[in-house]
């Protein structure tokens, strides 16, 4: 059982690999349920559901006893082997029913943010009846900043990267005189830092005229960088695809030379991982969360934040002798490392062992009220309340985190 959240237009890592790993266990022969918490509407859940995989739904938003309960519910009927939570804060408010009805159970932390940390250090530290059986991280790095502070259980956690489908679809150095830039996720500026990314591209154009820029994806930000388009003239030069998936997301990322992120953090960017499937060199920020992916000179560049950097790695990659050996190298170290097919041999492998590892098991009854303890500053966004208290302190934890980042 694999919980699973949902909403329309939604792109971000997390459901991309999702609608990757899920239908990759069912074909390796798993069982695999996948109960979706939504809002508004459920379109990777009805994907699943043409896959062959059970989505029962729950209505979101609601208060996380009530999500708990279901959760417990939805395991009480359908008895899985293992409980995948993901990240999900609900999910891990299950934990101590689940151990108590012995079924192993996997929390996962995908980036380095406050909310990701606080999962692990909910559910896999010092509290052993809210522990998860293991902990899953999509990078090494996440592992090193977890046992810092809670180096209790470290046979426990498994290096699990998201992982990409192979592509058929391969890029080329192009024939013509002009040179393709990619950005390829949510348009959005907190985190990924696209105006940044504009500024750099504009101050390149100054140097490199024929640069093209495609971006792939949708999100709040793109009628501005709509607009910024318009207003510098650029129209045949920069162009918007809106959210591709599949064959042809893979196909268009193909055509084009060289993939942007100018993120402040990332988990394993999965937009690195397809963008490398087709040999498309990545040219990457210095951030948390890419060097387990990009190394600086071998399969791809990484700049210092500023335009100037950004403008002396891009003219490397312009050298067409220099590109072509990032691009082989690229496709090399995804296959080695970060293709689908290694992530889910990983899974696999964690799976067969939870499954050697029983739990001492006691009858299934769901409790007929959940009761959970207080709300946690970096969960007070997910984690909606029914009993006044919290949800006032939860209220308050959400005016504080504004106020501190100045909004």
């Amino acid at each position: 059982m694999f919980l699973v959240q949902d909403r329309p237009n939604w792109t971000g890592g997390p459901i991309i690999n999702i609608r990757r790993l899920l239908p990759a266990l069912k074909a390796a022969g798993y069982d695999v349920i996948a109960p979706t918490g939504y809002r508004e509407d459920a379109p990777n859940a009805r994907y699943l559901e043409a896959q062959g995989i059970p989505c029962p739904l729950f209505k979101m938003p609601a208060p996380t006893e009530d999500y708990t309960a279901w959760i417990l519910a939805q395991v009480a009927r359908h008895q899985p082997d293992v409980f995948i939570g993901d990240t999900h804060v609900a999910a891990g408010y299950a934990l101590p029913w689940l151990n108590a009805w012995g079924i192993p159970s996997v929390m996962m932390v995908r980036s380095l943010d406050a909310y990701n940390l606080e999962v692990a250090n909910a559910f896999f530290g010092k509290n052993l009846a809210r522990n998860a059986s293991a902990l899953v991280c999509v990078n090494a790095r996440i592992v090193e900043e977890i046992l810092k502070t809670a180096p209790l259980h470290p046979d426990r956690i498994r290096v699990i990267p998201s992982g990409a489908p192979t592509s058929p679809y391969h890029a080329a150095w192009p024939n013509v005189e002009s040179f393709h830039l990619v950005y390829a996720g949510v348009l959005m500026e907190e985190r990924k830092r696209l105006l940044k990314l504009w500024e750099a591209y504009c101050y390149a154009l100054e140097k490199m005229p024929d640069l093209q820029l495609t971006f792939i994806g949708d999100g709040p930000l793109r009628p501005q960088l709509e607009q910024l388009v318009a207003s510098a003239g650029l129209q045949k030069q920069v162009s918007f695809t809106g959210v591709l998936l599949d064959d042809a997301y893979k196909q268009k990322l193909s055509q084009q030379q060289v993939l942007l992120l100018f993120s402040d953090y990332e988990g394993t960017p999965g937009s690195v991982m397809d963008a490398m499937s087709c040999g498309v060199v990545p040219l990457c920020r210095n951030m948390e969360g890419i060097h387990n992916l990009v190394h600086h000179g071998e399969n791809g560049l990484i700049f210092d934040g500023s335009k100037e950097d950004f403008v002396i790695q891009l003219k490397k990659l312009r050298e067409e002798a220099f590109w072509k050996q990032r691009s082989a190298a690229a496709l090399r170290d995804f296959a080695d490392q970060f293709s689908l097919d290694t992530t889910l041999a990983r899974w696999q492998r964690l799976l067969e062992e939870l499954l050697a590892m029983p739990l001492p098991k006691s009858a299934i009854k769901v409790p007929t009220r959940v009761s959970l303890p207080p709300v946690r500053y970096h969960f007070a966004n997910a984690d909606r309340r029914k009993y006044p208290l919290y949800a006032l302190l939860r209220g308050l934890y959400i005016l504080w985190g504004l106020i501190t980042r100045g909004k």
